[in-house]
Parts: structure tokens; C-alpha cells; sequence
């Protein structure tokens, strides 16, 4: 993050919240060091475990406070991410990728609906999140491609959202967390189908 700093970004959110995880460092690792020393040195034994007491306690609020700035870069970094896809699908459509473009727009609208669906697991809207999946279908099934990748995609998204689907089926269901990893682990099986396509294979264009 250190080397990110010294290049520069050009995303000003992630800059802040960057500078916010490396101050939380900054304030984590020196209390961190000073606890290992005193459990290493046994200094314990002398004051009763009295300054390992008020060490822990510092040790831990410095965890949560590097946790919650290491949540908000993370946030930063994928909202950063997806402005530039959206940047690239513009592009590749004016450009005349219609088939990658199409599989963009599908990884974008999937992702945020995998992030909606986990984040309202307990009152989910399945109206709204069927509407959105045949949206999605309707995307793929307008690519026109020979590539062998385009039946990769169109497999690993209907096992997301069998996946999706089980994770709506009960929010009180005892396995749900099992569901809900089957659901992640569809969706990463799906990105990287969509990370191997090459748009100028896609859209069958001579470089």
C-alpha cells in the first residue's frame, strides 16, 4: 500500500481509505510488537499480568478499527472497479465488441446481484431478483460466437443461480451457510470463465 502511495491513484476514495488502512498500521503494529515482547520476556510474572491486561485491550480496538479501514478499502477499491467497467463497456460497444460487451454487462448486473442477494439473504426480494436473473440471461443468450467460452459462461451462470436460488429458498434453513458459499464459489467459477475470454476472439475481429 506503501508503493500504491508513492505512485498515486487516481481514484481519490481509495487514496483516503488507503491512507486511513496504513494509519490504523501505523498505530496496530508498534502495540502488536510491545505485546509480543512482554509475553515473550514474561514480564508478566512481575505485575501480575496488569500491563498484558491494557495492552490486550489496545491490541484489540487497534484489530477493529485496521478492520473496519480495511473493510471501507475494500468497498473503495471494488466501487473504483466498477466505474472502470462501466468506462470499458462503453468503449467496447462504440468500438463494435457487441458479444464481450453483452458478457460485461452480464458480470456487472451478476455481481451486484450475488452482493444484493447475500446482503438481504433474510428478506430477499425474489420477484426482483428473477427479474434481474432472466435480464441477465437474456444478455448471454444474445451473444452470437463461435468461442467455446461462450457455453462456458452460460453454464457456470445457470449454476450461480441455482445457487441463488437455494439461498432464497430459506433464509432459516441450517445449511444456509453452506449455501451461501456454494453461491460465491459458483459466481468466482463464473469470473473465471469471463477473466479467460479475449475480446477479439469473442466478437471473431482481426487484430
Amino acid at each position: 500500500m506503501k508503493k500504491s502511495k508513492e505512485i498515486g491513484n487516481t481514484y481519490k476514495e481509495v487514496d483516503t481509505e488507503r491512507d486511513n488502512v496504513l494509519a490504523a498500521l501505523d498505530e496496530l503494529v508498534p502495540i502488536s510488537k510491545e505485546l509480543a515482547s512482554y509475553s515473550d520476556s514474561k514480564a508478566y510474572l512481575n505485575d501480575g499480568k496488569a500491563k498484558g491486561n491494557e495492552l490486550a485491550a489496545k491490541y484489540v480496538a487497534a484489530v477493529e478499527k485496521f478492520n473496519a479501514a480495511y473493510g471501507k478499502l475494500g468497498d473503495a477499491v471494488k466501487a473504483a472497479n466498477k466505474e472502470q467497467t462501466k468506462k470499458n463497456l462503453e468503449k467496447m460497444k462504440k468500438d463494435g465488441y457487441k458479444n464481450y460487451a453483452a458478457a460485461m454487462e452480464a458480470t456487472l448486473r451478476l455481481t451486484d446481484l450475488v452482493d444484493k442477494v447475500e446482503a438481504t439473504q433474510s428478506n430477499p426480494d425474489k420477484a426482483g431478483v428473477e427479474k434481474e436473473i432472466g435480464e441477465i440471461q437474456a444478455l448471454l443468450n444474445g451473444i452470437d460466437t463461435k468461442d467455446s467460452y461462450k457455453e462456458s459462461l452460460v453454464r457456470n451462470f445457470n449454476d450461480t443461480v441455482g445457487a441463488i436460488r437455494q439461498v432464497m429458498a430459506d433464509p432459516n434453513d441450517k445449511y444456509q451457510d453452506r449455501n451461501l458459499n456454494r453461491m460465491v464459489q459458483s459466481f468466482n467459477h463464473y469470473i473465471d470463465v469471463y477473466n479467460r475470454i479475449k475480446p477479439d476472439s469473442f466478437d471473431e475481429k482481426k487484430k
